[in-house]
């Protein structure tokens, strides 16, 4: 029990370290052999951890947590993104994002899972 505030504490900074695009710090976060699953897709090391972060992820806002929740070796993290694509197009999004941690205090594994308002689906 004498960890999951801390850890609280890095995965609320991570969301403020995304937000401002400070990549170097976020991907510091992460292990080597760490595997992140974004909704449909899996990133398996830190390469292809770095290239998601650095290449594809084009997204941009701020990220509204609402509520955090941790056990012994994990963070849950419930809220919403509200921000622009790549073309300038509003995106906004509800995600809960599970974290896990190792001994040595990086995540292992991280598993974000996205929900999509109704007007991403109404036309």
């Amino acid at each position: 029990m004498g960890t999951t505030q801390p850890r609280q504490g890095v995965i609320r900074d991570y969301y403020a370290h995304i937000d401002r695009v400070d990549l170097d710090w976020v991907l510091a976060l992460f292990a080597a052999d760490a595997v992140y699953e974004r909704a449909d897709a899996t990133y398996s090391g830190i390469s292809e951890i770095s290239h998601f972060f650095r290449e594809e992820r084009q997204i941009r806002g701020v990220h509204d947590i609402e509520q955090l929740w941790a056990d012994d070796d994990s963070v849950v993290a419930l809220g919403e993104f509200r921000g622009v694509g790549a073309e300038g197009d509003a995106r906004r999004v509800r995600f809960t994002d599970v974290w896990h941690f190792g001994a040595d205090e990086r995540v292992r594994r991280r598993q974000t899972f996205l929900a999509l308002g109704h007007g991403y689906v109404a036309r």
